[in-house]
C-alpha cells in the first residue's frame, strides 16, 4: 500500500488500518488461547469478530486504493517521470 507523507486523508487511513491489523492479531493470539484450552464458545466467538475484523481491514485497503487512484494518482505518475 502506498501513502503519501503530508496527506491527512492517507494519515488517517494508514492509522485505522494499522489498528485493525494489531486487533487482528491480537485476535488470532487470543483466538490460539481458546482452541488450546478447547474452549468452543470463545472460539466461535472469537472467530466472528476475526471475521468482522478482516472485513474491515478489506475495506480500509479498498478505501486506500480508492483514495490513492483519485487523489494521488496523477501526482505519483508525474513524480515518477
Amino acid at each position: 500500500m502506498t501513502f503519501v507523507e503530508g496527506c491527512e486523508e492517507c494519515k488517517r487511513l494508514s492509522s485505522a488500518y494499522e489498528a485493525a491489523t494489531m486487533e487482528w492479531f491480537r485476535l488470532q493470539g487470543q483466538l490460539r488461547i481458546a482452541e488450546f484450552s478447547r474452549d468452543k464458545e470463545a472460539s466461535h466467538q472469537i472467530v466472528a469478530e476475526l471475521n468482522g475484523t478482516a472485513r474491515r481491514r478489506q475495506s480500509l485497503r479498498e478505501e486506500i486504493e480508492a483514495h490513492h487512484l483519485k487523489v494521488h494518482s496523477r501526482t505519483t505518475t508525474a513524480s515518477n517521470c
